[in-house]
């Protein structure tokens, strides 16, 4: 089967880290593989034998992406690919566009945000042939608007067998706490400045593992309340396996997720994790709230956040979240979502 992933870079987020994947399990089970983006540092993570083109499928522009469109149509018809799966919403359009160019391709659109409502960004989901979802909480996320005649399926993300065990820092002077993923508001990060500033009477430092968008506004908080000497910014690694295994307390205060990737290596590893209370990481850690304790937060609430950290380095409390659903492996989600173009195929 000849196949098509669309997303807008390869730089850094879940999704850039999953293409990948999902591309180089298919092309390892024999099919012929395609990958579209406008580049990034993550291209080094495509094996050889996967097609990697480059294309500005970043652009919120109309004009080019309406010019990607027909130069991918022309790809598509020449090398006759049978699906074009999309990563964004912006490579959704792009798809959209696709479609009138040849008409036979099935459009596939991989949900792994939450999707609340039908609006301008979401139309083209709408027009998909089939789509995949990355949890449960996203399926329902779109239930009420997405047409019942288009099939959906949840696939999860696989279990990493590259995970380290965690040990902790070890440091019996300064507790590590450790936030994890995209530098950006919806992340959470900048919450967790507030939070961080009222507990400056502890002892911690915070490594914050990524960058983003929202950089530059975290360097300005943490300067404002005097946390320069305690945060540090590490910005993009490829060891952040290892930050997760060497931290005492992982820190997840997302206001919104589709399923939470950096969440799921923490407590693979068996890392302590305070988390905020969303539909997706409830999914991922309980299918009963009442269980539940102090370990999920409200994603906006840093006197909330503060109140817990500050009970962790009192000693009052380590939190015990733990993972409650079972992954797949790389190869039995590839072979999930294989399956599901198929069928798709077949309609």
């Amino acid at each position: 089967m000849k196949i098509m992933h669309i997303l807008p870079e390869l730089e850094e987020g879940g999704v850039e880290r999953m293409v990948p994947i999902i591309a180089n399990c298919q092309a390892r089970l024999g099919h012929e593989i395609y990958v579209v983006s406008s580049g990034g540092k993550l291209e080094s993570l495509l094996s050889p034998d996967i097609r990697n083109v480059k294309m500005p499928v970043h652009r919120k522009n109309p004009f080019i992406g309406i010019f990607c469109a027909f130069r991918l149509a022309r790809i598509i018809k020449r090398e006759n690919i049978l699906i074009i799966h999309a990563f964004s919403r912006i490579p959704a359009w792009i798809c959209w566009v696709i479609k009138l160019f040849v008409p036979r391709v099935k459009y596939i659109f991989a949900a792994r945000a939450v999707y609340p409502r039908l609006y301008y960004g979401t139309w083209p989901i709408a027009k998909a042939d089939g789509i995949t979802c990355v949890s449960g909480a996203v399926l329902k996320s779109m239930a009420n608007w997405m047409p019942a005649r288009i099939p959906a399926r949840v696939i999860y993300n696989p279990f990493n067998t590259k995970i380290l065990p965690w040990t902790g820092s070890g440091d019996a002077s300064v507790k590590h706490l450790l936030y994890l993923g995209r530098v950006s508001k919806n992340k959470g990060p900048v919450l967790l400045i507030e939070a961080m500033a009222r507990v400056k009477n502890q002892n911690w430092v915070l490594d914050v593992v990524g960058d983003g968008p929202a950089t530059d506004l975290l360097r300005e908080k943490i300067a404002q309340h005097g946390l320069g000497k305690r945060v540090t910014i590490h910005g993009f690694t490829n060891e952040a396996l290892a930050f997760i295994s060497r931290c005492d307390l992982f820190l997840c205060p997302s206001r919104e997720e589709g399923f939470y990737l950096a969440l799921m290596e923490a407590l693979l590893s068996g890392a302590p994790v305070l988390a905020s209370d969303i539909s997706a990481v409830r999914e991922l850690t309980s299918s009963d709230r009442a269980n539940l304790g102090n370990e999920l937060l409200p994603p906006t609430d840093a006197a909330a956040w503060a109140e817990a950290i500050d009970s962790f380095l009192d000693g009052k409390f380590t939190p015990s979240l733990k993972l409650a659903i079972n992954l797949p492996t790389e190869d039995e989600m590839a072979s999930a979502m294989l399956e599901f173009y198929s069928e798709i195929i077949k309609r």
